[in-house]
C-alpha cells in the first residue's frame, strides 16, 4: 500500500493523474479483499503437528493395513486440494504450494496402490500419470511450477520407454506433447513442449531398425512446420531454439566425425541425397517464410560431408556458417551474443581436431582473435560507408 500511494504522489506531481482519480483509485484498492497472513506461531504449530503425524505413519507403515495405507494417502492428496481451494477463495497461504502437495500424493497413491496389489511399475506408468496430471493442473490454474514438473516428468517418461520403445506408446507421448504444444498460451510451455517433441524425434534411434545418423535433423526440420500453427509472437519466441539445437547438431557431428569413424551408423547415398532435398525444401520454406532460421538449412548437406573422413569441408561449412552470421548479424544490428559464443566453440572443436599437439593453443587462438578484429574492422567499414551513403 505505501508503493501505492508512493506512485500516486508521483504520477499527480507529473500531472498524470488528477486528485479526484487518485481518491477513486484509492477507494477501489480500499475495497480489494486482502491477503490474509497466517500467524507465525499458528504456522510453526501446523508445521511441527504435520512432522509429528508423517513420523508417526513413517514409524508405523508396515503395521498400518494395506488398504489404510492406500486411504491415508488418498485422503491427504484430497485435504491438500481442499486446502488449496479455500487458500485460493479466502486469501491464506499459498494455492500453489497446496496443488504441488496434492499432486505429490496422487503419485503416492499410484505408487502405494501398486505396491500393495503387487502392480509392475513397468512401461512408465508412474511417469505418465504424472506427466498428464501436471498438464491438467497447468491448464486448470496456468502456473509456471506445473510447467516445469510437467516438463521433468515428460522427459522422465521419455526415457522410460528405453530400450523397447513402441510405437504406441511414443504416438501417444507425440500427440499428448503437440497438444499441450498447440493448446499453451504462455512461453514457457511452448518451449518446453517444443524440446519434449525434439527429443521424442531421437527415440527414433530405437524405435525404427534403420540405423540412421541423421534422426536430429530430420527432426528438426519436421518441427519447422509447428511454426505453421502459432503466431507470429511465438514464432519469434520459438526461432532461437531452431538456431540452437541446429548449432549444436553441426557442432557435435563435426566432432563425431573428426574423431571417431562413425562405425555404429550406416552413411549411405540414398538418404545423403533424400537430406539434401530435404535441406533444399527448408532452404526455399524457411526463405519465403521464417528468414530468421534458414541457416538450419546447412544441416542438409550432413549426408554428403560425413563421407569426408577428414572433416575438412565440415570444418568449413562450421567456420563460414559462423562468420557470416557475424557479419550478417552485425550488419542488421541483431546480438551478436550468440553468433561469438558459437565462433569460439567451433574454433575450439577444430583447434581439438586438427591443431592438438601440433599447435600451441594460444597461436591458434590468436590466429582466431585476429580473424575476429578483421571481421569486426570490416564491418565497421561497410557500416560507415552505409552511413555516408544515406547522408
Amino acid at each position: 500500500m505505501m508503493d501505492l500511494e508512493r506512485k500516486l504522489n508521483q504520477w499527480r506531481k507529473e500531472g498524470v493523474l488528477d486528485q479526484t482519480a487518485i481518491e477513486r483509485i484509492k477507494a477501489f484498492e480500499k475495497g480489494q479483499p486482502q491477503k490474509r497472513k497466517i500467524p507465525l506461531l499458528l504456522l510453526i504449530g501446523l508445521i511441527f503437528f504435520s512432522l509429528a503425524v508423517f513420523s508417526f505413519i513413517a514409524a508405523n507403515w508396515q503395521a498400518i493395513p494395506d488398504l489404510l495405507k492406500i486411504a491415508l494417502v488418498v485422503g491427504l492428496m484430497w485435504i491438500f486440494y481442499v486446502l488449496a481451494y479455500f487458500s485460493e477463495k479466502k486469501y491464506f497461504g499459498h494455492p500453489v504450494i497446496f496443488r504441488l502437495l496434492g499432486l505429490a500424493m496422487f503419485g503416492a497413491s499410484i505408487l502405494v496402490t501398486a505396491q500393495t496389489f503387487h502392480f509392475t511399475l513397468s512401461n512408465s506408468v508412474l511417469p505418465w500419470a504424472i506427466f498428464i496430471a501436471a498438464i491438467a493442473h497447468y491448464f486448470m490454474w496456468r502456473h509456471l511450477a506445473y510447467t516445469i514438473i510437467a516438463f521433468f516428468f515428460g522427459a522422465n517418461t521419455l526415457t522410460s520407454f528405453l530400450p523397447f520403445t513402441g510405437w504406441i506408446e511414443w504416438s501417444i507421448f507425440v500427440a499428448v506433447a503437440l497438444a499441450w504444444f498447440y493448446f499453451s498460451k504462455d512461453n514457457a510451455p511452448k518451449v518446453l513442449s517444443w524440446i519434449l517433441l525434439f527429443f521424442s524425434g531421437l527415440l527414433l534411434w530405437d524405435l525404427v531398425t534403420y540405423d540412421s545418423p541423421f534422426w536430429p535433423i530430420w527432426t528438426l526440420f519436421v518441427l519447422i512446420l509447428l511454426l505453421f500453427i502459432v503466431p507470429a509472437d511465438k514464432q519469434r519466441l520459438l526461432s532461437p531454439l531452431y538456431l540452437i539445437f541446429g548449432a549444436v547438431m553441426l557442432i557435435v557431428y563435426l566432432a563425431l566425425r573428426g574423431e571417431t569413424e562413425l562405425s555404429l551408423v550406416d552413411l549411405n547415398w540414398p538418404e545423403s541425397i533424400a537430406l539434401a532435398v530435404a535441406g533444399l525444401a527448408v532452404l526455399a520454406l524457411t526463405f519465403l517464410k521464417f528468414r530468421n532460421i534458414m541457416w538450419i538449412s546447412v544441416l542438409g548437406a550432413m549426408g554428403f560431408l560425413l563421407f569426408d573422413e577428414t572433416a575438412i569441408a565440415l570444418a568449413i561449412i562450421a567456420e563460414l556458417s559462423a562468420l557470416a552470421y557475424l557479419v550478417l548479424a552485425q550488419r542488421k544490428n541483431k546480438p551478436l551474443a550468440p553468433g561469438f559464443v558459437y565462433f569460439v566453440i567451433v574454433q575450439f572443436v577444430i583447434y581439438v581436431i586438427y591443431a592438438w599437439q601440433r599447435l600451441d593453443m594460444s597461436l591458434f587462438f590468436l590466429i582466431g582473435a585476429l580473424l575476429l578484429f578483421a571481421l569486426s574492422g570490416s564491418g565497421w567499414w561497410l557500416n560507415r560507408r552505409k552511413e555516408g551513403a544515406a547522408t
